[in-house]
């Protein structure tokens, strides 16, 4: 019975068996757990070496080749941030920084972002431990120091895609990937000890060779006191707490209040024929205003509908509908903090009269508001796993109709008038959201 509860066990967290024709490559965080359950476990990994601060783990990759892993454990974190999540900073706020808090061995040339906590990064990186690696386990090593640890001289882009609270909550994790099509993926998670500011730090390595140099055990003593040093000095090098209340301060949540008369409005151009006008606005310039058209689809977004304000206020700002991989409810958007700032007087000067004119248009005292700098909320985080988007590759998509989510402040009440009337599928015109 023993033995048959443990064979139940392996089976139970055994890797997700992806065939190679599927072309399926983990590019986040989310994936990596999911193509692979057992990814921090000790089921399904043969040790290389284990000692009381690291480990050497290796195993067969689930979508081909193999995998090499490193625990590497009792970190400690000087002046570790109290929402351990954040200890690692967000890739695209590193680079930006990297001048005023450079990292021995590691050169930023450019970076593109992608959204809050994703960047593709080029440069180059040039760290001892993987050079190491590169020498103990032959190919297997120096694809690994190939694709994270760069010669000097050259440079390359990878993608880099940063979660947090996931798989648990206080990690902090982020996916590597490199985008011209060569096979090799890593991920790193730093996962918060029952010890306060102790810290144990996973790196994963994917690499197309199928064989384990098992040949150079006599060496992986010194491959994991190095690596362990290199962590430590990792998560504790000059500048890093500095820059931690940088990246935690350096995005603002921008949320939506209820409005339930129809889409709000925008500034009229001068060749727009307005839906509405206000007196009060004529100082401004905003006397005219036309009522806001979703692009391509009749659900709200805020972070469009924010864009195209403020763009006819004369300001191009990026906004975004997700943080740290995490996509936000339609009415919340995030923007850089400089942008917010750079833009908050005139538009604090802009929306009031927005308010004002979408009452003159509409009727009743109501009208959406604004709040700034509020926490994010988030959709489900089991709305698209890894593996629902691959079974959707399959199957035809589930439509649901006549839903609406109406963007109320008193939830209490809206569920009530849902209980009085429970056939109604929509309360006073409400706005229809994703």
């Amino acid at each position: 019975k023993d033995a048959e509860g443990r064979s139940l066990r392996r089976k139970a967290i055994s890797p997700i068996r992806i065939f190679s024709d599927m072309a399926v490559r983990p590019q986040a965080v989310e994936d990596w757990c999911h193509l692979m359950p057992n990814l921090l476990e000790q089921e399904g990994w043969t040790t290389a070496l284990a000692t009381e601060e690291a480990s050497l783990t290796h195993s067969c990759c689930p979508w081909g080749g193999h995998l090499i892993r490193f625990e590497l454990k009792n970190i400690h974190v000087q002046d570790a941030p109290e929402k351990t999540g954040n200890i690692m900073v967000r890739p695209e706020v590193r680079s930006l920084l990297h001048q005023e808090f450079p990292i021995n061995g590691i050169r930023v040339e450019s970076m593109e972002v992608k959204g809050p906590g994703e960047a593709v990064v080029q440069g180059s990186m040039s760290w001892s431990v993987l050079r190491l690696c590169g020498v103990l386990f032959g190919d297997m090593g120096s694809q690994v120091m190939n694709y994270f640890f760069h010669d000097p001289d050259s440079e390359v882009s990878w993608h880099q895609k940063l979660r947090r609270d996931y798989p648990r909550d206080g990690d902090s994790a982020c996916a590597f990937w490199m985008e011209d099509g060569r096979p090799q993926e890593c991920v790193m998670l730093v996962r918060p000890q029952a010890e306060k500011d102790m810290f144990t730090a996973f790196v994963v390595a994917r690499v197309p060779e199928g064989r384990f140099a098992n040949w150079a055990s006599e060496h992986f003593s010194f491959v994991l006191k190095t690596a362990h040093s290199t962590a430590d000095w990792f998560l504790n090098r000059p500048g890093i707490a500095a820059l931690r209340q940088v990246d935690e301060r350096f995005y603002v949540v921008v949320s939506m209040q209820s409005f339930k008369r129809g889409m709000p409005l925008l500034p009229a151009f001068d060749d727009e024929q307005p839906d509405t006008e206000i007196d009060a606005g004529e100082a401004y310039g905003l006397k005219r205003w036309v009522r806001y058209e979703p692009a391509g689809t009749r659900k709200f977004h805020l972070p469009e509908y924010l864009k195209v304000f403020l763009s006819r206020l004369g300001y191009e700002v990026e906004t975004y509908d997700s943080l740290d991989s995490e996509m936000l409810v339609p009415y919340q958007c995030v923007l850089k903090r400089e942008d917010w700032e750079l833009v908050q007087a005139r538009f604090h000067e802009a929306y009031p009269l927005q308010k004002t004119a979408y009452r003159r248009a509409n009727g009743g005292s109501g009208a959406p508001g604004i709040h700034e700098d509020v926490l994010p909320k988030v959709m489900s985080a089991e709305v698209a796993n890894w593996q629902e988007l691959l079974q959707a590759a399959k199957e035809p998509k589930l439509v649901v109709r006549n839903t609406f989510l109406d963007l109320e402040d008193e939830e209490e009440e809206q569920r009530q008038r849902l209980r009085r009337r429970p056939k109604t599928t929509a309360l006073s015109r409400p706005v229809c959201v994703n």
